[in-house]
């Protein structure tokens, strides 16, 4: 969608980005109200989410969620943020997504890159808003989440690599990931997860 952009995936966007983004920092994801068992994570490779909460969500997705999760660093990106809500922003959005958020009166908590120098929280999300919904309920504490619509297929394979590594350190932390497809994680219905 934004690939096209010529410095879209530049390391000095991204902390060109988070220079002015830090700037505005008020709050970070260490200040969200969460303490959930279980969490859905939503995308954008389906277009119908069964009804859960808590689920986060990439803003492309677009439907109503607790919390809308966003990486991205593209200045057109803002078309998608049409909902009112709470929002986690990684430091290396662009800081037009930012302003957007502020002139709707959504709250923002904002995290950042593991290897970026700053005081805010870190996760690894592979630059991939999914991945970063999926990094952001671990760090939340969730045991168990469940994916739906993030497949990271077509041209979101470039994220695979990354998610393999996410999903091992995950593993790690004894947190079970399903999937309503069986991409990615071990595939389970609504019905049973609702169950766990």
């Amino acid at each position: 969608m934004f690939r096209k952009v010529p410095d879209y995936w530049e390391t000095s966007v991204y902390q060109e980005n988070a220079i002015e983004n830090l700037k505005h920092v008020t709050r970070t994801i260490d200040e969200l109200n969460f303490s959930h068992p279980k969490v859905m994570v939503c995308g954008r490779a389906v277009s119908e989410h069964p009804d859960f909460s808590p689920s986060f969500s990439t803003p492309t997705t677009n439907i109503d969620s607790t919390l809308y999760v966003t990486v991205d660093h593209s200045p057109a990106y803002t078309r998608f943020l049409t909902r009112k809500g709470d929002y986690a922003l990684s430091v290396i959005v662009h800081p037009k997504v930012r302003e957007k958020l502020e002139s709707m009166n959504c709250n923002i908590f904002w995290f950042s890159l593991e290897y970026l120098e700053n005081s805010l929280p870190k996760l690894n999300f592979g630059k991939n808003s999914g991945l970063a919904g999926i990094t952001l309920s671990v760090y939340l504490k969730a045991n168990y989440i469940l994916l739906s619509g993030i497949n990271l297929t077509g041209q979101y394979e470039q994220f695979l690599e990354n998610s393999r590594s996410i999903f091992k350190d995950i593993k790690k932390q004894k947190v079970k990931i399903f999937s309503l497809t069986g991409n990615l994680a071990e595939k389970i219905s609504f019905e049973d997860w609702c169950k766990l």
